[in-house]
């Protein structure tokens, strides 16, 4: 039977990874640094000449930050949409399922923190918010879908 005509190839899973990972620690680390405070923190004393020159390709263009929130969104759909070696049905219904959850996860994440979370640090909630839905997307599918390898190896 045929699955989901809208996931793309497999080779998809890599390429996603290879782009997410470096987007997410060079956004990670645009996020938490302070722009106004360019000395680096006190164990870098060393490399005071580098870390400003990292500083400044980070602060030099608001464009950079953009370009790497596209690229990570561009990799997390590859990873959460890419086809297994196998998918069939059960894959198929794993991957709904886990979509459901993801989405009621964030939903409620969401509520929590427009409860608990005030003034700029919502700025931030909301900044990872868009990215938690498929994160946790990719997290409950891997693991479902371990559970389910494993369930399938021990009846063999």
């Amino acid at each position: 039977m045929k699955t989901n005509r809208y996931l793309l190839p497999t080779y998809f899973k890599v390429i996603g990874w290879l782009i997410s990972v470096p987007s997410a620690l060079v956004l990670l680390i645009y996020l938490f640094s302070k722009p106004w405070d360019a000395a680096p923190p006190q164990p870098f004393q060393f490399f005071n000449k580098a870390w400003s020159k990292i500083l400044d390709i980070f602060y030099g263009s608001a464009i950079f930050a953009s370009v790497c929130m596209v690229l990570l969104m561009i990799g997390l759909l590859f990873i959460a949409f890419s086809k297994e070696k196998i998918e069939d049905e059960c894959i198929a219904k794993l991957r709904g399922d886990s979509l459901i959850w993801a989405v009621i996860a964030n939903a409620i994440l969401l509520i929590i923190s427009t409860v608990l979370i005030y003034d700029g640090w919502f700025l931030y909630v909301s900044f990872f918010n868009l990215y938690t839905l498929l994160v946790l997307f990719i997290i409950k599918f891997r693991l479902a879908l371990n559970h389910f390898k494993k369930i399938e190896y021990n009846e063999e």
